[in-house]
């Protein structure tokens, strides 16, 4: 079989693997922004001011809000607090 076959075929089952255990472990959890496979909601939350980046996400989810970064993270934040 070609390499490059064997390469994409490997990297599909680890991406739909990923995405498959997301899934199934996010049914326990509280609502949240949908993570990407490996990096999780890095993009999502600014390093720089991380207490307005969870308010922000907090005003369109219930709290508490569900976050995954290395590891997933429950976070309680109220918009009306921070105000």
């Amino acid at each position: 079989m070609d390499p490059f076959v064997v390469l994409v075929l490997c990297l599909s089952f680890v991406l739909l693997f990923s995405l498959w255990r997301q899934s199934s472990g996010r049914r326990k959890l509280p609502p949240g922004p949908t993570p990407l496979p490996i990096i999780g909601n890095m993009l999502q939350i600014d390093v720089k001011d991380i207490c307005k980046s969870f308010s922000n996400v907090s005003m369109l989810y219930v709290p508490p809000v569900t976050c995954k970064g290395s590891q997933k993270s429950m976070v309680l934040c109220s918009p009306c607090i921070l105000a």
